[in-house]
């Protein structure tokens, strides 16, 4: 499909990594311009790590001059990391709190573009995303002020948003369930396609404040992005799945004989 997306969409696909990820952004996004046909936007976010690091003078970042933005690392109290450090989760996750820096999706820096299509880094693409984006032009209502992502519980929905919190810390479990109904469904924060009309000058800093009320999200950011855009901000909707020819998105292949746009695990 050639289209200038830029120019018919405004959208901005945006990454988010450190240096122990570049590599996978850089698999992610050759991917995207490829096999993906994108010619678009794009915007690596980063950390403290890479700044100012000679791997951001790779080829791919200079030829298709994707806008480096850094966000300073989040920091964290010594009280949030000790609950972090014990929570009943397994441990790589502890070892991931750079996810944290997702929240950064939501800064007023992204309102300069009418859409974000975030993708984590690592994904495969094997064709043309333009029948994903596409969503945004073919149903304006479904798309306006929403944000668009993937069920975590896709196909069965028996997963639901409490499962992301680690109920064995009584004290902030018992705070959060009494607060909100989370026996509902809830969406992986893998992909997400939004209107930036979603981002609020504030919006970043309810994310770090619930966060901090809340310091036991199992998946680190996964369970606080939910939480916010499905019981604060209820803007979540579930991203179109397939059409007639091809499935769009999944974590994972569900059938040997389903052709795919992406999948998270290829």
């Amino acid at each position: 499909m050639n289209i200038d997306i830029n120019m018919d969409m405004n959208i901005c696909v945006v990454f988010v990594c450190n240096k122990a990820y570049f590599n996978k952004f850089i698999y992610t996004c050759n991917q995207l311009l490829t096999n993906g046909k994108y010619n678009g936007n794009i915007c690596l976010v980063i950390g403290d790590d890479l700044l100012n690091d000679e791997l951001l003078n790779s080829d791919i970042i200079i030829k298709n001059k994707i806008i480096i933005k850094h966000f300073i690392d989040i920091k964290f109290t010594n009280e949030f990391l000790n609950i972090q450090s014990n929570m009943v989760r397994p441990p790589h996750w502890f070892k991931k709190l750079f996810q944290f820096h997702k929240f950064h999706l939501f800064n007023i820096f992204f309102k300069q573009w009418n859409y974000i299509f975030y993708l984590d880094c690592g994904i495969s693409i094997f064709s043309d995303i333009f029948p994903i984006i596409n969503q945004i032009t073919e149903n304006k209502e479904h798309t306006e002020n929403t944000l668009l992502a993937h069920s975590d519980a896709y196909p069965t929905y028996e997963w639901k948003l409490y499962n992301q919190f680690d109920k064995t810390n009584k004290e902030y479990f018992i705070k959060l369930i009494n607060r909100y109904n989370l026996n509902i469904d809830y969406f992986q924060t893998t992909i997400m396609l939004y209107d930036t009309k979603i981002i609020k000058n504030n919006t970043y800093d309810n994310l770090l404040n619930l966060l901090n009320e809340y310091p036991i999200s199992i998946t680190n950011d996964q369970g606080i992005i939910a939480l916010y855009f499905t019981k604060i901000e209820p803007l979540f909707k579930q991203i179109k799945t397939h059409n007639e020819n091809i499935y769009f998105y999944d974590y994972l292949s569900r059938n040997k004989d389903n052709k795919y746009i992406m999948l998270k695990l290829n």
